[in-house]
């Protein structure tokens, strides 16, 4: 029950984290930074993700509730590896896509709508999905092995899209940040479920499942916490800063 609890907290922070970097989006100006279409594109990826892994919350609290011989237990096996790489495909295509804006020259609003970049979203949580969904029968050395080795490519694409924003100037301080917390997250499960792919070795030690549940919840309240006081600064008219470029004080937008 308290890796439940765990898991349902880590749904609630990203879905609350995807609304705040929402309203952030709608807060911003128009940059030639490009700051706003990244919160816009990462509350897009987040609030994918944060709706996906709640489904995935609800499956296991009926296979909890209903028992290994329940037909809701069946369900919840065959579909953990679907959803569970299905959102590291989804975040990795999001990294992708950032890093691509990241480095598109002469990023203005109008060069590429945010909008446009939700299909390829979706497409890359289908391709996980299917990744997935080809996974033989469900074991701990199997699925938590292939959990771990995923992790480590959306662990890559987010080290790639944190130098990105940090060199190029395009990406504000806040969002750096909050990335780079995901980032850290990714770097502990990659341990975590290496190490949680033993689990079914006689004599190994392998750690409780809601150790890194409880870790992950935690470090996704600080991304909010960030990503709040962040809204806040930009009402109170703030300055955005990006790493390597002159900060600017900025009015909130009158739209979104």
């Amino acid at each position: 029950m308290i890796t439940l609890m765990s898991q349902a907290a880590i749904s609630v922070w990203l879905l609350v984290f995807a609304v705040v970097a929402y309203r952030i989006a709608g807060t911003l100006p128009d940059d030639p930074a490009g700051f706003r279409f990244g919160w816009a594109l990462t509350g897009s990826a987040f609030l994918i993700q944060g709706i996906n892994s709640a489904a995935h919350d609800a499956f296991a609290i009926a296979g909890f509730t209903g028992g290994p011989d329940s037909w809701a237990w069946s369900a919840v096996i065959w579909w953990h590896p679907i959803l569970n790489h299905s959102r590291t495909f989804l975040l990795t295509t999001f990294c992708l896509v950032l890093t691509a804006r990241l480095v598109q020259s002469g990023a203005g609003r109008g060069a590429w709508p945010w909008r446009n970049t939700t299909p390829i979203l979706f497409a890359g949580m289908a391709i996980g999905g299917f990744v997935g969904w080809l996974e033989p029968e469900f074991s701990g050395i199997s699925h938590y092995t292939a959990v771990a080795l995923w992790d480590v490519m959306e662990l890559l694409a987010m080290l790639i899209v944190l130098f990105v924003g940090l060199t190029s100037g395009r990406m504000d301080r806040v969002l750096w940040f909050c990335l780079g917390i995901n980032a850290f997250v990714l770097a502990v499960s990659v341990l975590w479920f290496a190490a949680l792919s033993r689990i079914d070795f006689a004599g190994q030690w392998v750690p409780m499942r809601y150790h890194i549940h409880f870790a992950k919840a935690t470090l996704y309240a600080v991304m909010v916490a960030l990503a709040y006081r962040m809204l806040r600064s930009l009402h109170n008219g703030e300055r955005v800063q990006g790493f390597l470029e002159t900060d600017r004080r900025v009015a909130p937008s009158l739209h979104g």
